[in-house]
Formats: C-alpha cells, sequence, structure tokens
C-alpha cells in the first residue's frame, strides 16, 4: 500500500469503529419479561446492527442485544417501527425487508416474514393493529395484512408513493404517502382505507414529504409535513375526518405521541440543532406548553414517549454514529434521569 492508501484505510477503520455501539455484557434472564422498557434501536443504513434492549424498571439494570442472545442471530438493517399487539411484539425491519413477529414474555422468534412480494423487496416502514390484523406500509407503494392467528399475509392494496406513517380510526386506516425515494418529487397525500373493503376511499392533500401519522378521540388525524426539513418546513397538518377539511396548524414537528387528550409535539430543527417539545390539547385544539423540555438537556430529539401518568421520555440520538439515550422528564419538564441504550434508538414499549 502507498502512504495514501494507508491513510485512507485507517479514516474507513476509524468511521467503523465509531459506528459501533458501545460493547456490553449479556446476563440471560430466567424470569418471563415484565415491568420494564423494550427499546428498538435502529443502527445504521446498510451495518446489520439494529438492537433489542431490555430495562427492569425494577432494578434498573440493562439487558441489551437481548433479540440476538435469545434467539441466536441478529435483527437485521434498520429496525424502522415496532408494536405490542394480543401479547406478541411486530417489528419492521425496513432494509432488511422483513417483518419480525417475537413473543412478548421470552422475546423468542415466532416467525420471520420476508417482504419480498414477487421477489422485490417491500421495505416495511410503519405498524397498525385492528381486530386481529397487523396492517403494514412498504415503500413499494402498498399496505400488507398480517392475521395475526395464522402470522401469514392476507392481502394487499395499492397506496400512493413510498407510504410510511399509519394509524387507525372508526375503522378505517389512514397512510401518510411520503414519496420520501424521489426527494425532488416528493408525494403529499394522506390516504383513507376502508378495512371492512380494503379499498381507498378517500385521499387528502396535506402538504409535501408526509410522515408519522396519529388518531386523537374527536376525528382528527394529524400529520407531520416534513417538507425538506429547510425552506419548507416541517410542521403538524390536521385532517378533520367528519367534514374532511386539512389545516396546516403551523406547529413545528417532526415527531409525537399521544397520551389521552395530549399530544405531545417533539421537534428537531435540523437548521440549528435545536430540539423542543411542544403539548397540544386534542380536547380544546390549543397548545398547552409551547416549551416543555429545556433544549441542553437533548442533543439530537428523535422522538417521544409518554411514561407513566405524568412523565415524558424524549429519544435522543445524540450524533447518529454513537449509542443514544432515554432522557426522563418529569410533570414539570425537569430532567431527572438518563439511560444510556443503543445506536439510534427509536421505539419504546412499557411492560407495564
Amino acid at each position: 500500500m502507498t502512504l495514501i492508501k494507508y491513510f485512507f484505510a485507517f479514516i474507513i477503520l476509524m468511521f467503523f469503529s465509531s459506528c459501533k455501539k458501545d460493547n456490553h455484557e449479556y446476563t440471560p434472564r430466567k424470569e418471563p419479561f415484565s415491568n420494564g422498557l423494550l427499546t428498538l434501536s435502529e443502527g445504521l443504513f446498510h451495518q446489520n446492527n439494529s438492537t433489542l434492549s431490555w430495562i427492569n424498571l425494577s432494578d434498573n439494570t440493562i439487558e441489551y442485544d437481548v433479540f440476538e442472545q435469545i434467539n441466536g442471530r441478529k435483527i437485521g438493517d434498520t429496525g424502522n417501527d415496532m408494536i405490542l399487539y394480543g401479547g406478541k411484539i411486530y417489528m419492521a425491519v425496513s432494509t432488511s425487508s422483513t417483518i419480525e413477529i417475537l413473543d412478548k414474555s421470552t422475546l423468542k422468534s415466532l416467525k420471520h416474514i420476508p417482504f419480498d412480494y414477487n421477489n422485490k423487496v417491500q421495505q416495511p416502514r410503519y405498524l397498525a393493529a385492528h381486530k386481529g390484523n397487523v396492517y403494514v406500509t412498504s415503500f413499494d407503494g402498498y399496505v400488507t395484512a398480517i392475521d395475526t392467528t395464522s402470522l401469514k399475509v392476507t392481502k394487499r392494496v395499492k397506496v400512493g408513493r413510498n407510504p410510511e406513517g399509519i394509524c387507525v380510526y372508526d375503522n378505517a386506516l389512514y397512510i401518510a404517502n411520503s414519496g420520501g425515494l424521489d426527494p425532488d418529487n416528493v408525494d403529499s397525500t394522506v390516504m383513507k382505507i376502508d378495512i371492512s373493503t380494503f379499498t381507498v376511499v378517500d385521499t387528502f392533500m396535506v402538504g409535501k414529504n408526509p410522515g408519522r401519522v396519529i388518531a386523537d378521540e374527536y376525528g382528527h388525524v394529524y400529520v407531520v409535513k416534513r417538507g425538506d426539513y429547510m425552506q419548507n418546513s416541517s410542521e403538524l397538518v390536521r385532517i378533520n375526518t367528519n367534514d374532511g377539511t386539512v389545516s396546516n396548524l403551523g406547529i413545528p414537528s417532526t415527531s409525537f405521541a399521544i397520551r389521552g387528550d395530549l399530544l405531545y409535539i417533539s421537534f428537531y430543527n435540523f437548521t440549528n440543532g435545536t430540539s423542543s417539545v411542544s403539548v397540544y390539547n386534542c380536547a380544546s385544539q390549543t397548545i398547552e406548553i409551547e416549551n416543555f423540555i429545556s433544549n441542553s438537556d437533548i442533543e439530537t430529539l428523535y422522538g417521544v414517549f409518554p411514561y407513566k401518568e405524568d412523565q415524558l421520555i424524549c429519544i435522543d440520538a445524540m450524533n447518529f454514529t454513537n449509542s443514544g439515550y432515554l432522557r426522563f422528564f418529569n410533570a414539570q419538564g425537569q430532567l431527572t434521569k438518563s439511560i444510556n441504550i443503543g445506536l439510534n434508538p427509536n421505539t419504546i414499549i412499557h411492560y407495564k
């Protein structure tokens, strides 16, 4: 090797070393998983390093890489979403194009479903569950239904380009079509699927690059319209399912979570690197708290998770190349503790 080749080899080695999460020892558990937090970390794109970590709330111990330790293999590349439904955990592993189904109590894999319809990768993105089915959006432009008893794919429906966010309201699915694989010509639609007929029955124009969607109890579906994160800002849009109107609420948002009437809206500003959380009352349709947390407590806000009755967990991805943190805040928005977790954590399930 020439000196220049040695130099580039050194740089590459240093890059991948920095991308590796911290090494943690694992002690196998003998009891079923209960009273804890299960966290999915997506890892880095094309590094095959998604992980599951378990936080035991009884003694605050942490078990890292529990999926690999229990199942003897890796989750795959880019674990994008995870839900609990009917005693099972469902994970969408996007770049590996698989759905992983686990037993909630043991975290043993019950089924590994390749998402490769007609031998083409589908890249599953997000999940929702309703009346015995789990519904999956995937970048190939479809929503897929999985029967939760047989654990088999039962039907598919064509929607828009690169669908991502999905939620259920009043026996219907609402699907955000981002068009994210074509950044120069993104999509702007949310489609409504009637679950009974499994057909698209309505389309709403919500603005460029819609991502996450969530529903309240008053007939509103909220959408994160991400724009281009710069000049076309990332904001909260509301669909009124009662009359079909769409309103841009003008609230900065990159993600959100709901607890009762309160919508916790997280926003990471890609321009200046600041983070914020606001609290929106869905009943009164007003902002209750504009700045719930201090920006100094979080480096890169990657999502929020309502925890217990009056606490909030903010997911901090740090610099995206080293392990992130769960930041716990009390009802006054004060940081109470931080837990180091996997690389780019994105989803939490609370075992109560």
